[in-house]
């Protein structure tokens, strides 16, 4: 089973990835059979041929997509933590913030991700 340290590595990891803006590298970070909730409400992704195009979605709009996971709260293949997404785009910047949840497979693998925010998590400049 993953260690608490280990998670704050998959965490911080994801962080980076997503950053990166580098599709194929975030979608690498889930498992072929997981589930991608984000937020909790919209349909979900499942598989990561989904959490794929709907990142690659995000991605073709931003110029820049800056994420900062804190607050990582880990329990063996389980973590919660808060964070922060500024995503700029052409003609104006998102910053959303929330809390995220995983669940992790032995692989490291990301095996459930749950976003927990709504529009009033949302600023617009």
């Amino acid at each position: 089973m993953t260690s608490a340290l280990d998670l704050v590595a998959l965490v911080e990891r994801y962080g980076a990835v997503t950053s990166s803006m580098d599709v194929d590298a975030y979608a690498a970070l889930f498992s072929e059979d997981c589930v991608r909730e984000d937020p909790i409400g919209q349909p979900p992704c499942h598989g990561r041929a989904e959490v794929h195009a709907s990142w690659a979605g995000v991605v073709a709009t931003a110029k820049t997509v800056t994420f900062t996971p804190s607050g990582i709260h880990g329990v063996e293949n389980q973590v919660a933590y808060n964070f922060t997404v500024r995503v700029e785009m052409e003609a104006m910047t998102v910053t959303i913030s929330g809390i995220e949840t995983f669940v992790f497979n032995d692989a490291g693998e990301i095996t459930e991700m749950r976003a927990y925010w709504n529009d009033d998590d949302v600023m617009v400049g």
